[in-house]
């Protein structure tokens, strides 16, 4: 499991997703990895600290796997973490301590395979917030198989697949995430397939029971709607270029203010994405049409359509990384008496949403340190959050992070329980 850092790939994309509200905000995750039981069931601050590809996760599957056999235990990937969380707000009492293990083993299968297998291990501590409800905990990480034949490639398994160019974004919608304390994507069992030529490719996949995000406050309609999806992706020098076609299943429930249960009903979505390179920066753009996502309205639960899309720059100036991005929301069809769920009840809807972030990223000249700035304004300033990192690569194995984040957020918004959110968050990894 990568280490949770603060670096240039951490503000790739950025998500806000409150597991109760109607809209999913875009957000990175990097240093909020804060914890408190209450806000983690609601609201989700996922990571991206991954460089995911369009259908996978950020392993080379394709290419040749080296094993130095001089090397002890060379198959074996090991990494353990100690991760605490302070509330500054409250004398700086402890929300997280936890103990993480992951084991984890690659390589080939056979003349054309590849397989992963990644395990991780938790344990909380007293004073984490989680401990009131589970004291261990065991996760499959990762587990697929992929075989390649001529032009074709297949993978079976447990892994991630990343829609669009933004992660978190309009398009990269086929995985959930864990929750505020637990922010990495969720993985998945998915059977996909995948067809290379020249300058295109075109990748199928199906999944036969989603999942969404954790939610311990919700108690949500068990459908057994199944997932699927298509993308043909061009590619072209210095451009590339996406469509998208699926039935997925939200990341997020949303709870029905009638019955009181929450749902998470198939929707349809058409999308399109591209990247185009100019000298330093990179411009990235999604959009995506969904079709009958779920929604409440005074007196009843409906269905409606809504365009997402997403605009950024990506800025590389040697070691120094920025991303300007804004992400909007625009229903279609819209009445004055929408509502949004909150933990205090419902708020009034608005028909666009927009959330706005600027990051910057660098190193400390030629040193093992590295810093980290961001700030988001999210749903028309109901939300801000801003948050700073530091990160010390101390060698080959171990490494250290330290995080703050603060939230500001209006009172009579959905994301008002957020205002005068604040935490310090410290990270320590030996890696093998």
């Amino acid at each position: 499991m990568p280490f949770s850092s603060i670096t240039a790939t951490a503000f790739s994309s950025f998500r806000i997703a409150p597991s109760v509200f109607f809209a999913p905000f875009t957000f990175f995750n990097s240093v909020v990895n804060a914890d408190n039981s209450f806000f983690d069931d609601e609201v989700v601050f996922e990571d991206s600290n991954q460089e995911l590809d369009e259908w996978s996760d950020d392993s080379d599957i394709f290419g040749d796997e080296s094993i130095d056999d001089e090397k002890s235990l060379a198959w074996l990937n090991l990494g353990v973490s100690q991760k605490w969380g302070f509330n500054p707000a409250s004398s700086y009492s402890t929300t997280k301590e936890r103990t993480e293990l992951t084991l984890g083993t690659s390589g080939s299968v056979s003349d054309s395979g590849y397989g992963e297998v990644e395990l991780k291990a938790t344990k909380y501590w007293p004073s984490d917030s989680y401990y009131s409800t589970s004291a261990s905990d065991i996760e499959v990480e990762r587990a697929f198989l992929q075989f390649s034949f001529e032009d074709w490639s297949t993978k079976l398994g447990r892994y991630t697949i990343g829609w669009g160019e933004l992660e978190g974004g309009a398009l990269d919608v086929v995985n959930p995430a864990g929750g505020l304390t637990d922010p990495k994507i969720i993985s998945q069992w998915f059977l996909s397939a995948t067809r290379y030529s020249n300058n295109s490719d075109l990748s199928l996949f199906y999944n036969s029971n989603p999942s969404i995000t954790k939610s311990a406050l919700l108690s949500l309609k068990d459908d057994s709607d199944d997932e699927f999806g298509v993308r043909y992706g061009i590619n072209r020098e210095g451009s590339d270029v996406a469509f998208y076609a699926g039935q997925l299943i939200p990341n997020n429930a949303l709870k029905n203010l009638i019955d009181g249960v929450t749902y998470a009903s198939p929707y349809q979505l058409l999308g399109f994405g591209m990247n185009k390179a100019f000298d330093d920066y990179l411009l990235k753009f999604d959009i995506a049409y969904k079709r009958n996502l779920e929604h409440n309205r005074l007196g009843q639960f409906i269905k409606v359509d809504r365009i997402d899309w997403d605009l950024a720059f990506d800025i590389q100036k040697n070691d120094r990384q920025w991303l300007i991005s804004i992400n909007s929301q625009y229903l279609l069809d819209f009445y004055e008496d929408y509502l949004t769920p909150t933990l205090l009840g419902s708020v009034s809807t608005k028909r666009n949403s927009t959330t706005f972030m600027a990051s910057v990223s660098d190193k400390f000249g030629d040193s093992d340190w590295s810093w980290s700035l961001s700030n988001i304004a999210a749903s028309n300033n109901d939300l801000s959050l801003t948050s700073a990192g530091l990160d010390w690569d101390i060698n080959d194995h171990w490494k250290a992070s330290l995080g703050a984040s603060y939230a500001n957020a209006k009172s009579d918004r959905a994301f008002s329980l957020l205002d005068d959110y604040q935490r310090v968050n410290l990270e320590v990894k030996y890696q093998y």
